[in-house]
């Protein structure tokens, strides 16, 4: 069975909308997929011998719509931030306060 890691992601902040853009493209192209695949044990479902195979595919589906719903929730958290970035105002990180030096 496949592992889930979860994993960060770094790049230029005014290419991440694209980037998504091209997630979102990929999954896309899955939800295709496992639009055909529904289709097909819909009409198979006719025939009692198939119900069987069937089963085995919706099988296969339900991990196809998780995995779809993984990729959305990614491009979600990666959004979100990016909007929370953007929003933000700009800060200069700060450095420390000076140490006080004790007058022993």
């Amino acid at each position: 069975m496949a592992r889930e890691v979860s994993i960060s992601l770094r790049g230029v902040l005014e290419e991440l909308p694209s980037e998504v853009a091209e997630l979102l493209m990929a999954t896309l192209r899955k939800i295709g997929d496992t639009e055909h695949l529904l289709n097909n044990v819909i009409e198979r479902l006719e025939k009692e011998e198939e119900v069987g195979h069937c089963v085995v595919d919706l099988e296969t589906i339900r991990k196809s719509f998780y995995g779809i719903d993984i990729r959305l929730s990614d491009c979600l958290s990666i959004l979100s931030a990016y909007l929370q970035h953007i929003n933000s105002p700009d800060q200069a990180p700060q450095a420390p306060p000076p140490l006080e030096e004790s007058e022993d």
